[in-house]
C-alpha cells in the first residue's frame, strides 16, 4: 500500500452529520475543540493557561471530555475490537500526518541527510527529558506514526510501513501479541531499529488529543478557530449537550460509576 492509496477526505461516516464525516473531519474537530479551550484557559489565566486549578473553573462544556468519548473503547478492549473501529485508527493516522505535513514546513526534510533524520527521530520521539515535539504529552502511537513517516521522507519511500496499514484496514494479521499477552505492533523507524508498541484503548483518544494540542500549538488557536469558523455552532452543540448529560451523571452517580460513564450525546 502507498501514500496515493490514502484519503482522508472521503465520507467514511455516513451516519454522521455534515462535517463530520471524514477523518479530516474529525481531526479538524478535535483541533477546533482545543484551540476554543485554549482560549477559555488563557482568559481565566494568560501567562499559565495550563496550571493547576485552571480546569475547575472552565466552563462545563471544557470540563468534560465529550469529544473524545466519540473515539472512546472499553478500557478492557482487545486489540482485535480497535481494528473493527476505524474511527479511532483513522483519527489518530490522519491527525499524525497532517501534523507531519505541518512540521515538515519548516523540518523540509533533506533525503539521505542521517545527521537531520537522528535528530528529528529524537525530537518525535523523545519526551519530557529533552526538547521534544510532545515535550510531557502522553502521544505513544502519535510518535511512532510521525517517526515512520520521518524515516520514509528520509529514505524517500512511498510504501506504507505495516504499522500504517493497519491503522488503515484494521488487519488483525497485522498484529502480533506480546510476551505480557498484549495486543502490538511494531513500527519500522529504520532498517535496524523496529519498536514494538503494545495498544491500549486509552491511548487512542490521548494521542488524538496530543496532537490536536501541538497542531494547535504550532498554528495558534487564533487561526485553528479562523479556519473552522463554520464549524463552531455545531461543536459548541455537542459540547454543551455532552457536558449537560455529563454534569447530571456526576451529581446523581458515585464516581467509580461516573468515570465509565458514556456522555456522548449523540449527533442531532
Amino acid at each position: 500500500m502507498r501514500m496515493a492509496d490514502v484519503d482522508f477526505d472521503t465520507p467514511l461516516f455516513t451516519d454522521h452529520p455534515p462535517g463530520w464525516q471524514t477523518p479530516s473531519d474529525i481531526v479538524s474537530g478535535f483541533n477546533l475543540a482545543w484551540a476554543l479551550e485554549l482560549k477559555e484557559r488563557m482568559r481565566i489565566s494568560s501567562s499559565q493557561p495550563h496550571a493547576e486549578g485552571v480546569r475547575q473553573l472552565l466552563p462545563a462544556e471544557y470540563r468534560f471530555d465529550t469529544l473524545g468519548r466519540l473515539i472512546t473503547l472499553n478500557p478492557l478492549a482487545s486489540i482485535a475490537q480497535f481494528g473493527r473501529n476505524p474511527l479511532i485508527r483513522l483519527s489518530s493516522l490522519c491527525g499524525a500526518w497532517q501534523l507531519f505535513d505541518l512540521m515538515n514546513q519548516t523540518w523540509r526534510i533533506k533525503p539521505g541527510d542521517f545527521q537531520q533524520f537522528s535528530d528529528l527521530l529524537a525530537f518525535v520521539t523523545g519526551g519530557r527529558e529533552r526538547p521534544s515535539l510532545y515535550r510531557d504529552l502522553s502521544a505513544n502511537i502519535s510518535k511512532c506514526l510521525l517517526a515512520v513517516r520521518v524515516r520514509r521522507a528520509y529514505s524517500e519511500q512511498d510504501e506504507l510501513d505495516l504499522a500504517e496499514e493497519w491503522f488503515l484496514t484494521g488487519d488483525e494479521e497485522l498484529t502480533f501479541t506480546d510476551n505480557r499477552g498484549s495486543g502490538s505492533l511494531l513500527f519500522h523507524f529504520s532498517k535496524m531499529h523496529q519498536v514494538p508498541l503494545p495498544l491500549f484503548s486509552h491511548e487512542f483518544v490521548e494521542t488524538v488529543w496530543a496532537t490536536a494540542r501541538v497542531t494547535v500549538d504550532r498554528l495558534g488557536p487564533d487561526r485553528v478557530i479562523a479556519m473552522h469558523s463554520d464549524r463552531i455552532e455545531s461543536l459548541t452543540d455537542l459540547l454543551e449537550r455532552g457536558a449537560e448529560k455529563a454534569t447530571k451523571a456526576q451529581q446523581e452517580m458515585p464516581w467509580q460509576s461516573f468515570q465509565w460513564f458514556d456522555y456522548w450525546p449523540g449527533w442531532r
